[in-house]
Order: structure tokens, then sequence, then C-alpha cells
């Protein structure tokens, strides 16, 4: 993720309307996010079409009075 490819396994063109995984997960870990393991490629409930997803973990701030 740390070098840009022209299009790779999660880095599709600019055909789709969206971020391609690799920079959804850039944005989220920019957030505070960190990823769980690698990506998963599989079929959703609310897509006709199988999808890429990546696991990611974020911890609350705690504030100790």
């Amino acid at each position: 993720m740390h070098k840009k490819e022209k299009l790779g396994v999660i880095n599709w063109s600019d055909e789709w309307d969206k971020p391609c995984l690799i920079e959804q997960v850039q944005m989220k870990i920019d957030t505070g996010w960190i990823p769980i393991g690698g990506v998963s490629y599989g079929e959703h409930e609310a897509f006709s079409e199988k999808v890429w997803a990546q696991s990611m973990s974020k911890e609350e701030d705690s504030e100790e009075e």
C-alpha cells in the first residue's frame, strides 16, 4: 500500500464510483483504524457480485478521571 500501482488485486480503475479498497483502508488508517490480517473476498448479501473486504479495529479513547 505504500506505493501506487496502476491496477492490482484490490486497486481497480476509476470506473467505480467509490475509492478502491486500498484508498478506503488508507483513509481509515489515517483516522486511527488498524487493519487486522489480510483482505477477504466473497459474497455479500447486499451485492450481486463478490466483494473485497478488510477487517479493521479501532480502540476507543479512554479518559480516566
